[in-house]
């Protein structure tokens, strides 16, 4: 009856929420997973989307939200004079672009990173996407950044430098993207020494991240992942690369003096190793499942974190999505439902009541193909799920699915001029079997 009821409210008042395709021809990582972002912010009155599309270039298109009407699509590379490799561009989905905008309003887009200084680009005039310039690389190697606003008018931009068994840093820039700050030593380095994983002789991370409303600190999420070809004890075989990442740990940094705390409040030595992860930094043992993809965050009334993600249970594929969070000085899980793979990412916000919201990728069984379009999941269904304010009992309450049987993935929230997300606005993406992809935006604004 509720899913009847929402679907006459959407023929009603079409004014008050409406599913709006706008792009298509997208490749692989469209919209990418819960490791780069955002693709999508809010200035000036407009809406600012990015996404990978046809032979893997960046495209953009803007979004007048007082209208609800899309402009043309623009290809970022056209006019720019900018030569690139393009066979590396349309095979590596990492090389996605990302993007934020200044307080003065020029947007900023970023792309081409796998280990590579990539490309950084700046609107001329704020707003203009007509039009942009080239600025300096933000480190010489970057992969998934994680571009934040921070409240004294500063950009911050996390990133792993190197490959798998690089660290994970920042950069910070006051000056519009022309020259970038760097900390004093890397946050994170699972492979620093000792070396003391217990399942291969090096380990790695992949982290999602997110800053505090004033700006003073770095909240960060990450996963374990184990290097070698290792038969996992859990499932009795070895694992596909991506499969091979387990466990969920939490720092946080203080941006001023550069500390960095576990959530017991404990100073840890930086950069933190594997060692340390997993003495003071466990937040949940996913007991060898597969937690591909990491965590999205949202932040409590006090500042605490809370997480979602999927973590796989009797295949290496065939996942559940869990809500974690801190009681009584413990973290507590919370199984919600059902999806077909460990990649498919989410969107969590803890609303003013205490209670929780959660935009997810749901399907049944496993969700797992080696054709391109597929090779990282995919779910059935895009859901809406709320807890109580105990964040312990949950419920699906809207099926927010475009269009039955398609092929869904990376649910991606909006960055709005204050820094954080925009809860009634949201991007996913969708594809046909093994065709291109399309995405979507969710507009649900009064």
């Amino acid at each position: 009856m509720q899913r009847f009821l929402f679907a006459l409210l959407l023929a009603a008042c079409p004014l008050l929420a409406q599913v709006v395709r706008f792009a298509e021809d997208g490749a692989l990582k469209m919209l990418y997973d819960n490791r780069m972002y955002p693709q999508a912010v809010v200035s000036g009155g407009q809406l600012h989307v990015v996404w990978r599309g046809e032979k893997g270039l960046p495209w953009i298109r803007s979004y007048d939200l007082a209208k609800r009407q899309f402009s043309a699509s623009r290809m970022l590379l056209s006019g720019t004079g900018i030569e690139i490799d393009a066979g590396r561009f349309e095979r590596d989905q990492h090389y996605a672009p990302i993007m934020w905008a200044q307080p003065d309003g020029r947007l900023h887009v970023a792309f081409g990173f796998h280990r590579t200084p990539g490309y950084h680009l700046a609107t001329k005039q704020p707003g203009a996407t007509d039009s942009w310039q080239r600025l300096p690389e933000i480190s010489h190697s970057v992969s998934y950044p994680q571009a934040h606003n921070l409240a004294d008018g500063r950009t911050l931009v996390y990133f792993r430098e190197s490959g798998h068994l690089g660290f994970w840093t920042y950069r910070t820039t006051a000056d519009g993207g022309r020259t970038w700050d760097m900390p004093k030593s890397p946050v994170i380095d699972m492979d620093a020494a000792p070396r003391e994983s217990p399942l291969a002789s090096h380990a790695g991370s992949y982290q999602t991240t997110r800053v505090s409303p004033d700006g003073s600190t770095l909240h960060i999420a990450f996963i374990w992942k184990v290097e070698e070809p290792i038969a996992s004890q859990r499932y009795g075989s070895v694992l596909h690369d991506y499969t091979r990442r387990h466990n969920l740990y939490y720092v946080r940094a203080d941006l001023a003096s550069g500390k960095v705390f576990n959530a017991h409040g404990k100073e840890l030595p930086r950069p933190v190793n594997f060692a340390t992860a997993q003495r003071d930094c466990l937040v949940m043992d996913t007991e060898g499942g597969s937690a591909s993809v990491g965590p999205s965050i949202a932040l409590g009334p006090g500042g605490e974190p809370n997480f979602l993600l999927p973590v796989s249970g009797k295949t290496p594929y065939a996942s559940t999505f869990y809500f974690v969070r801190m009681r009584d000085g413990k973290w507590e899980k919370t199984p919600l439902t059902a999806t077909g793979h460990p990649f498919n990412s989410t969107h969590l916000v803890a609303r003013a009541d205490g209670s929780f919201q959660a935009f997810l990728i749901a399907g049944d069984g496993e969700a797992n193909e080696d054709t391109l379009m597929n090779s990282y999941g995919w779910g059935d269904r895009v859901e809406e799920w709320v807890s109580d304010i105990s964040g312990a009992h949950w419920k699906r309450s809207r099926d927010l699915t475009p269009k039955p049987g398609l092929r869904y993935q990376s649910v991606k929230f909006v960055r709005g001029e204050d820094g954080q997300s925009v809860d009634d606005l949201l991007l996913f993406y969708a594809w046909q079997g093994t065709g291109s992809g399309f995405a979507y935006l969710l507009d649900e604004r009064d």
